[in-house]
């Protein structure tokens, strides 16, 4: 059912950005310049605002990366996770920069930056009220796939930490039934309706992807730092370096700019709550200061939900 409806994402995006490059460059090719003709006029050449304008841009190209959460599944790793990353990101970034394009020479810069539904604006100026709800559907439902494919990925990582001992035990109970991870799973669905209820998209975007960025770069100079400490070690897919180093650059710069600007206060209240993790792992999972009764109660909670859900 997963990679069903995953396969039924992958292809109504592809659609939906093959209908909007070709609507695109079908209204240009009857004379309307109009909107391609301005160009980059009244850009905003400041470097503190690259890191906002790259944190909605990069959130739009990120998912190859985790691939990693599922590399135990595929076959040939060595062979097939280079193929799979490179493959991906060309076809994105190629589909990307077309429909861009396309949505720059149908609509005014000042329509694009005022709608939430681009898309649907988009489809109703080139292809009438049918436009309008085909495009809306295929954002639709390509988002949900979207939305699977992170809960998939996601809760992976909740699961992975639990059972090596980095986050309470409960969140690393298995569905008997399913063999899936139901426990993170419905964790990230209940932490994705808070943060949903409490805030709008733009800012949910730019605070995942702010908060994103330092991990990306431990991991970047990981690799860098094991690939000349311990040589010796198996590697069944090796990167070449030139792309962590770069990565680890660019991941400084969108982090620490936000910093610079007007709203430094708001950057620093998410590095705050990501801090948070030390004290609660310290505290819940490690019991460093050996709380009375919290090695019951978290042991309980952890039976508990086993016997509610059907874990083990």
């Amino acid at each position: 059912a997963v990679v069903s409806t995953q396969s039924t994402g992958t292809i109504l995006k592809i659609i939906g950005c093959v209908i909007v490059i070709v609507s695109g460059f079908i209204f240009l090719a009857r004379g309307n310049t109009q909107n391609i003709a301005v160009g980059f006029n009244n850009t905003n050449t400041d470097a503190r605002g690259w890191s906002e304008a790259w944190n909605g841009v990069i959130w739009s190209y990120s998912g190859w990366e985790n691939v990693v959460t599922v590399a135990s599944e595929i076959q040939n790793p060595s062979r097939n996770i280079p193929i799979i990353v490179v493959g991906s990101v060309s076809i994105v970034t190629v589909l990307y920069l077309l429909t861009v394009v396309s949505y720059h020479i149908v609509l005014p810069v000042s329509v694009m930056t005022s709608e939430a539904a681009v898309a649907s604006v988009f489809g109703s100026a080139t292809m009438g009220e049918a436009g309008l709800v085909v495009l809306a559907v295929i954002v639709m439902l390509s988002s949900l796939g979207g939305v699977q494919c992170t809960f998939l990925y996601s809760s992976r990582y909740i699961h992975s930490g639990a059972v090596e001992g980095l986050l309470p035990q409960v969140l690393g109970l298995v569905s008997t039934r399913f063999k899936t991870p139901i426990v993170s799973i419905l964790y990230v669905a209940l932490t994705t309706v808070v943060f949903v209820l409490i805030g709008n998209i733009d800012a949910l975007i730019d605070s995942a992807s702010f908060t994103m960025f330092p991990f990306i770069v431990l991991c970047c100079t990981g690799v860098i730092v094991m690939r000349y400490t311990h040589p010796e070690l198996p590697r069944p897919y090796r990167v070449p370096l030139i792309f962590p180093v770069l990565m680890t650059l660019f991941g400084l710069f969108v982090f620490i700019s936000p910093f610079t600007g007007d709203n430094w206060g708001i950057s620093l209240l998410w590095v705050g709550l990501t801090l948070l993790g030390f004290p609660i792992y310290y505290v819940l999972v490690k019991d460093v200061f050996k709380i009375p009764g919290l090695a019951w109660a978290m042991k309980k909670l952890r039976d508990v939900t086993a016997d509610a859900l059907g874990c083990e």
